[in-house]
């Protein structure tokens, strides 16, 4: 009986996480490519693993029976893992979730579905939504999107909420998506989440969604660098700061707390200040508030990004 040793284990739960993994980081768990080759080619002809191609891994009979029946591990394979529209989508959701940031808090849309499935519903196989982290939604708009689809992605959106998640972060692969998909949730009313933080797919926009998800008190560090009384501050339900005067609003593009302070202002003689990063400005156009806006050195800095940390 081959015996399983501690990277065997590694990877094996880094493939229950993805569903797949790419060779890359086989090479990286076992310490080079020789050594990975190595392994692989043993634990593929005992059955512990299964070549999807040439460059991507996933769990053979023998493996799924060993994490059952040793480690209590239930893994479900993708249907059709071939495909190319499986590959593709499998490409999306691998790229996000091994980000090192994301990885510890990374939930793959195909084992939110399964938590979420119980005996009267069920999210739609059609739902876009590539993973949840720390209870926000991702999703990711690709360049070749047209308005159906970019509208669809509000109705993925609104279902996600009727499985608990109210938090979400939306990266556009161009910024003609970005402005398209603002374009369009101003023609909509009534989103229920709380969050939506609207990002571009570029290496700032990545950086930023590690912040959100891998740093939880990114807004305290922000709001402790800023020059203000901080006995006095009190932090309310939506996430925001209050003192006697201000309200404060720390955010990442987030375009749902737009609507929200829009309302609040015209309820409340407070001042509305909005602390946000330089380009996301437009996130808050129309909102009677002062906006301060951040370099993105100065705000990694201040929330402490180790540039290290992310792949």
């Amino acid at each position: 009986m081959l015996q399983i040793n501690e990277k065997d284990n590694k990877l094996f739960d880094m493939i229950v996480k993805f569903k797949m993994l790419p060779y890359d980081m086989a090479k990286k768990i076992y310490g080079g490519k020789w050594p990975a080759y190595k392994r692989i080619e043993r634990l593929t002809s005992r059955g512990y693993l299964q070549k999807v191609n040439h460059y991507i891994l996933t769990l053979g009979e023998a493996g799924i029976a060993y994490l059952e029946e040793v480690r209590g591990i239930t893994f479900e394979p993708l249907v059709k893992m071939t495909a190319e529209e499986v590959i593709w989508r499998w490409q999306k959701v691998y790229e996000i979730g091994s980000r090192e940031y994301i990885l510890p808090h990374f939930i793959s849309c195909w084992d939110f579905k399964r938590e979420t499935r119980n005996d009267s519903t069920e999210m739609s196989d059609k739902n876009k939504i590539l993973c949840v982290a720390r209870g926000y939604g991702i999703y990711r708009i690709s360049k070749e999107a047209g308005q159906k689809t970019i509208s669809e992605f509000f109705t993925d959106i609104k279902e996600a909420t009727t499985f608990g998640v109210e938090k979400f972060v939306v990266l556009c692969e161009s910024k003609e998506k970005v402005e398209e998909f603002l374009a369009a949730e101003e023609r909509i009313q009534n989103i229920a989440a709380k969050e939506i933080n609207v990002l571009g797919y570029t290496q700032a926009g990545l950086k930023i969604l590690d912040t959100i998800i891998g740093i939880p008190d990114y807004k305290e560090k922000i709001l402790n660098s800023l020059p203000v009384e901080k006995t006095s501050i009190l932090k309310n339900a939506h996430g925001d700061f209050e003192t006697e005067d201000r309200i404060i609003h720390i955010g990442a593009g987030d375009i749902a707390a737009k609507r929200r302070l829009q309302a609040l202002k015209a309820v409340t003689d407070k001042t509305i200040e909005i602390i946000t990063l330089k380009g996301l400005e437009d996130r808050y156009k129309g909102l009677e508030a002062k906006i301060i806006a951040l370099e993105l050195s100065e705000f990694l800095k201040t929330v402490g990004y180790k540039e290290s940390e992310n792949r």
